[in-house]
């Protein structure tokens, strides 16, 4: 078991200096923003689009990997929305917004750093093919149905809400990165060394500065609200999630044993880091900041367990 602490420690501790170093006002609050974007829009997408191009283009996807991970992430977001709905008596608004919190993981900022410290040889793959579940399926039916519950939608036909949703999503720049990796790698596109060189110093920035962010982050939230419905997508993000996930995995045959591990790893992640934007934009926004609050502290004791079972 120290062995497994000693696997996620340099993780939280990364987690608790951006929180030190905002606490003290050595970081300012103002500057989380912009390294927040420096995430998004650089170091991820670089190393995305590095690790994409570089490979063949045989083996950038798994198929058996995006019907595993997209399978049990849409069976979380499922039960997590029939939870929601029957047992919390939310309405379909609220469930849809509690059960996107229960079924999409915060990949891009907390499961890459994972898996570059749990493997030896990280799967980037394996996280890329997480990236395209959770942005090109997961969250478009999540926001499809937060939408049309919440009546926006009322004016219009499911068409255009659904051009909608897909302009959003195809404006992301992970996804940018991963089609541009696609066809890089389909081509078999090389660069010069100083751009790989570049594409290599942005890439080893992602990790560090991506946790650094989330500690910054988490300066001046409390968790307060019904904690009956924050306890629930809590446990419903860091436990059912990785069970859907697992569930899938076995019942899917033929992936092999360090994508098995890394789909569950990914999935029991805290959900993303714009949760409480995104629950901000139906008036859920206090109760999300609370979740993602109370699911990072959580996840410093549910990753370790979960890493101790499967290790």
């Amino acid at each position: 078991m120290l062995e497994i602490f000693a696997t996620t420690a340099p993780i939280f501790c990364l987690i608790i200096l951006g929180y030190v170093a905002v606490k003290t006002r050595l970081m300012p609050t103002d500057a989380l923003p912009g390294l927040g974007r420096f995430v998004m829009y650089f170091t991820l997408p670089a190393l995305i689009f590095d690790t994409l191009v570089h490979m063949d283009f045989a083996d950038v996807i798994e198929p058996r990997f995006l019907l595993a991970y997209g399978i049990g992430s849409l069976l979380s977001f499922s039960i997590g929305l029939l939870i929601a709905k029957k047992l919390l008596n939310n309405n379909l608004t609220g469930s849809g917004i509690k059960a996107l919190g229960m079924s999409m993981s915060n990949s891009a900022f907390f499961g890459l750093p994972v898996l570059i410290l749990v493997f030896d040889d990280p799967p980037t793959v394996a996280f890329t093919m997480a990236l395209i579940i959770e942005n090109m399926l997961l969250f478009p039916v999540a926001l499809m149905t937060i939408e049309y519950a919440n009546g926006k939608g009322e004016n219009q036909s499911l068409l255009q809400i659904w051009k909608s949703v897909i302009k959003r999503v195809t404006r992301n720049p992970l996804i940018i990165a991963i089609v541009a990796g696609f066809i890089g790698s389909a081509l078999q596109i090389r660069f010069p060394a100083p751009v790989n060189e570049s594409l290599h110093m942005l890439s080893a920035a992602s990790a560090t500065t991506a946790l650094f962010v989330i500690g910054g982050s988490l300066v001046g939230s409390t968790i307060k609200g019904n904690m009956v419905e924050i306890s629930t997508v809590i446990v419903g993000k860091l436990l059912m999630h990785p069970l859907c996930v697992a569930l899938a995995v076995l019942c899917i045959p033929g992936l092999s044993p360090e994508l098995r591990l890394a789909a569950i790893l990914l999935a029991a992640m805290p959900m993303m880091s714009i949760y409480p934007i995104i629950g901000g934009n139906y008036g859920y926004r206090s109760i999300c900041a609370s979740i993602l609050m109370g699911a990072t502290m959580v996840s410093f004791i549910s990753i370790a367990a979960i890493l101790g079972i499967l290790l």
